[in-house]
């Protein structure tokens, strides 16, 4: 006697009505899944943010900023004098690793001769900061600096955390 003759035609008429279900189920996350990665790409296009009279298009990658910035700010430097692109791996706590940058990149803005760039810093006071270069100086050195305690999404986010802190007089 077979396991399904001991159970009766309902443990058979039970398993078909499991099985549809479960490729319901699946077929349900395979759209939410194609819907949550559509919407991430449509999102994931740069965009234009104004900020103190300029339209500063968003950059997401160090190698879009200007040579004199790349250099200003440590990139093709090894260890932890280097800053990493965005998303890869850093020294993000005071537990250090000798081989990676302190540093890495999050987002920037550029408009003609403006260039405005936030980095992560790791260590012991995480933080994330904001530069705010020329971008026709040969020798690019930061004309200002802003300290962010949280991190941004985007340069949407960078904008108005530099806006809000204007406006409290941080």
């Amino acid at each position: 006697m077979t396991i399904l003759e001991e159970r009766g035609a309902g443990f058979a008429y039970y398993t078909g009505q499991y099985t549809q279900y479960l490729a319901t189920i699946k077929f349900r996350i395979s759209l939410l899944l194609c819907a949550v990665f559509i919407t991430s790409c449509v999102r994931d296009h740069a965009e234009t943010v104004q900020w103190e009279g300029h339209a500063l298009q968003e950059v997401r990658s160090l190698s879009e900023l200007p040579v004199s910035i790349q250099g200003a700010l440590g990139v093709g430097r090894q260890g932890m004098e280097g800053v990493a692109e965005r998303g890869g791996p850093f020294n993000v706590t005071d537990v250090v690793d000798s081989t990676l940058p302190m540093r890495r990149f999050l987002v920037a803005g550029i408009e003609n001769e403006l260039a405005l760039i936030a980095l992560e810093h790791g260590g012991l006071g995480y933080n994330v900061e904001v530069f705010l270069f020329s971008v026709s100086a040969p020798q690019s050195t930061p004309k200002q600096k802003w300290i962010l305690l949280t991190r941004p999404r985007n340069l949407k986010d960078v904008v108005e955390q530099l806006t809000n802190a204007a406006k409290h007089g941080s």
